[in-house]
């Protein structure tokens, strides 16, 4: 049975709870169930001489060992906290870590892949004196000199190791954290006096360390549920925000909560920010509105994309207008929106290729992803998108499109882009007539179409 924060709270509070806690999975989740097991175990006014706190990436491990041998000045007990601890690696799936890797950096998040990329080199030898250098086996058998800077795995991760050393991150205190001798530490049995909180971004729950610390305290696996797509899992997001809700002792109307739920993003630090705009805004008021949310609380969904998109496909005029507004209210580029015009526009048209040719006849509408798999791809392997899922959903979307319709939709794109950049009209006319001219009924040639469009054989 999986242990629960809620459980290991209980305990703690009856006096029976475990005095060495590991704690992984998302931040924001790890930070607030550390708060709370703090709040039980040291109480504020005794926390100037009774708890110590280190970040395991760079504090090297005697002085973190010293520490705790060490018994507290005054009767009772002394709280360790070790942050960021780099313990649960393992070389045997530094494939997998080099592609969160790459996800990280994918997703923006820069200081983080930067992080881990300089635990898994220190992980796998790697010194501080080789800044020149990234592992072999982090990319794929090159080294950075055979590959160009930037491009593939191996200059992928040469660009994320240059960001990370001009963030100012130490290799060398990095590597701190890999010679800690908490094995031993748990062989011999925590000091009584000592209760020992140990945080994690990652883990390899495989590793026997990991096991370890399962049997010998109580291990807290905080990950969020997601979709295939990434993103939260709608049951557990409106988990979040009812639990936000309840505590400020508010009230919400349902648009309202269906709302937040499309405009939430992917992580909790930034759906908690936003909340927080929003209570502030709303005052004493005791209930949330929809007109509440549509004023304050950000769209960091990204749902965006697929408003737009889905209104394109459907030639909804007045609702895409509606979110091309929405977008530039916001302050998005139009040259951002219609570069995610065009990359969607280029899936569909990708995919209406393999309709008309090599996938001809194994492709019917309706069929489940599970058909697809089976049917469709070959071995399961994803030919449009970096997932089969991401294939399976753009099959679904091409199939209304003939080849000629989305051709000529990226020929108006290639006009508007000239539009956007080489005259003074304002952007919103420019992006409200691509708007229009997609959303028409009927297919029209304009100049230059027939030189792209497929010769009838």
């Amino acid at each position: 049975m999986k242990r629960t924060l809620n459980d290991t709270l209980a305990a703690i509070r009856k006096g029976t709870g475990p005095r060495l806690i590991l704690l992984h999975g998302d931040d924001f989740q790890v930070s607030e169930a550390s708060r709370s097991l703090l709040d039980l175990w040291v109480p504020t006014d005794q926390r100037t001489l009774n708890l110590e706190c280190f970040d395991g990436r760079s504090s090297p491990w005697d002085q973190i060992e010293a520490v705790l041998r060490t018994p507290p000045l005054f009767p009772g007990t002394k709280t360790v906290v070790i942050e960021n601890a780099p313990y649960f690696l393992s070389r045997d799936r530094r494939g997998d870590l080099a592609d969160k890797i790459r996800q990280l950096w994918g997703d923006d998040k820069k200081d983080e892949a930067a992080r881990l990329l300089l635990d898994l080199m220190v992980l796998e030898g790697w010194t501080p004196n080789a800044t020149d250098r990234t592992p072999a086996p982090l990319g794929t058998g090159h080294t950075p000199s055979s590959t160009a800077a930037g491009k593939g795995p191996s200059g992928e991760m040469d660009e994320i190791l240059a960001y990370g050393l001009s963030r100012g991150m130490d290799p060398g205190k990095l590597g701190s954290g890999q010679n800690h001798r908490l094995p031993e530490l748990l062989e011999e049995g925590l000091p009584p006096w000592i209760c020992l909180l140990i945080t994690t971004p990652h883990v390899d729950k495989r590793t026997r360390l990991y096991r370890r610390l399962d049997q010998e305290g109580a291990v807290l696996d905080l990950s969020l549920e997601r979709e295939r797509n990434g993103r939260i899992k709608r049951e557990a997001l409106a988990e979040f925000l009812d639990r936000l809700i309840r505590e400020t002792g508010k009230t919400i109307e349902p648009r309202a909560k269906v709302l937040l739920l499309a405009r939430a993003g992917d992580e909790l630090w930034g759906i908690h920010h936003e909340m927080g705009k929003l209570f502030l805004y709303v005052g004493e008021q005791p209930r949330i509105r929809e007109q509440d949310v549509e004023e304050v609380f950000s769209d960091e969904a990204g749902t965006w994309v697929f408003d737009l998109t889905a209104a394109l496909a459907k030639r909804d005029t007045l609702p895409a207008l509606g979110c091309l507004a929405r977008l530039l209210s916001q302050g998005e580029p139009p040259l951002k929106i219609l570069g995610t015009i065009a990359s969607d526009v280029r899936k569909l048209l990708a995919a209406r290729h393999f309709l008309e040719g090599e996938f001809r006849g194994k492709w019917k509408a309706g069929m489940t992803f599970q058909e697809f798999q089976r049917r469709v791809l070959s071995q399961g392997a994803p030919t449009i998108t970096q997932n089969p899922y991401g294939d399976y959903m753009s099959f679904q979307r091409a199939g209304p499109f003939t080849s000629e319709q989305l051709l000529r939709y990226l020929h108006l794109l290639y006009e508007t882009d000239i539009r956007l950049k080489s005259t003074g009209k304002p952007p919103r006319m420019a992006m409200e007539r691509l708007i229009l001219e997609m959303c028409q009924e009927r297919t029209q040639r304009h100049a230059g179409y027939e030189s792209i469009r497929p010769k009838k054989t």
